[in-house]
């Protein structure tokens, strides 16, 4: 009898939720068999809130990949009018330091030359960690030709 009721009891000790670790969530389906991988962000976002939401977003994938033993190849290209965020009149800290960590870590930065002049941005007051490009379709077109994975963001 005390047996069982031992036992009874080693069942309900075991099965029970509470005492299970929560598995920690991975994306090892989507990442198996990866060393690298391309993606070109296509960022049309036009406030410095939803900027630094995804430059948030955009590093945490970075270490989150890093983490998984996949290196990233990121490429970052700002167009439409969202450009103006990227001067240095603009800009804030927290904007200006995920920026400079990236780009420490490899990421690229683009903004296209075509939305600076419909948005009448002058390119010399932009933050030096972003690239001024002719045309960010052109790079859009590019990379994924050179199997870049593309993102749009808005």
């Amino acid at each position: 009898m005390l047996i069982r009721l031992f036992m009874v009891l080693l069942v309900i000790v075991i099965s029970s939720p509470s005492l299970h670790a929560a598995q920690k969530p991975d994306d090892r389906e989507a990442l198996a068999g990866l060393k690298t991988a391309k993606v070109i962000f296509d960022v049309r976002v036009v406030d410095l809130e939803k900027l630094v939401f995804n430059l948030r977003l955009f590093n945490e994938t970075l270490e989150g990949m890093a983490a998984q033993g996949v290196k990233s190849d990121m490429i970052v290209a700002f167009r439409g009018p969202g450009v103006k965020l990227l001067t240095a009149t603009v800009v804030d800290d927290e904007a200006l330091e995920l920026f400079r960590r990236m780009k420490k870590k490899g990421v690229q930065f683009e903004v296209c030359a075509v939305a600076m002049r419909i948005f009448k941005v002058d390119p010399a007051g932009l933050i030096p960690e972003v690239k001024l490009v002719a045309n960010v379709f052109n790079s859009l077109i590019g990379y994924q030709n050179k199997g870049y994975a593309m993102i749009a963001i808005n």
